[in-house]
């Protein structure tokens, strides 16, 4: 059983205790049951009662969270669900969880690293990729391919954007200002 986090309690979004939780696009729905992790380890698990969108962030009700002073005390824990419960992101769509340290190839088979962290832009996601030529960012476009089978993620870039730039090749030198 693989733990992976969802999200973060941000705030009460009810006086009924439901909390609002950020950082998630609807996989806090698929769960029955959550762990909730605050600081110093603390550590405790809750059944689901029931979850949807409400602006930013999706409300989530909690077992044994009744009230809006409940769910306030719960405000900065991080919101665990398991793999399992997720089920299939959808065609053409990801869980960041399933793409982190996935090997990444051109399609030529040059190892480029592996996915180490991932930027939400609010357009194109940027896969942050560490390997031999030290860390490249790659865009989530549609010349990138995941190959869940293969376990990797196959980048077909156009070009210039993997090539290492050459300034004295080309005669120019960059200043900063």
């Amino acid at each position: 059983m693989t733990w992976v986090r969802l999200g973060t309690v941000v705030r009460a979004v009810s006086l009924d205790g439901r909390v609002g939780v950020a950082g998630t696009e609807g996989a806090v729905a698929r769960m029955s049951r959550v762990s909730l992790r605050g600081p110093g380890g603390v550590e405790e698990e809750r059944a689901v009662l029931g979850a949807g969108p409400q602006g930013r962030v999706w409300w989530v009700r909690l077992e044994g969270v009744g009230d809006r002073s409940a769910a306030e005390a719960l405000r900065g824990r991080e919101v665990w669900g398991r793999r399992e419960e997720m089920g299939e992101p959808g065609e053409g769509r990801h869980f960041w969880t399933d793409l982190q340290g996935m090997a990444v190839v051109t399609t030529a088979g040059l190892s480029l690293g592996r996915v180490e962290e991932l930027y939400v832009t609010g357009g194109v996601d940027v896969l942050v990729v560490r390997g031999p030529a030290g860390e490249r960012l790659v865009p989530l476009a549609p010349w990138v391919t995941v190959d869940r089978e293969q376990g990797r993620v196959v980048v077909d870039a156009p070009p210039g954007l993997l090539e290492e730039e050459d300034e004295e090749g080309r005669g120019t030198e960059r200043t900063r200002t």
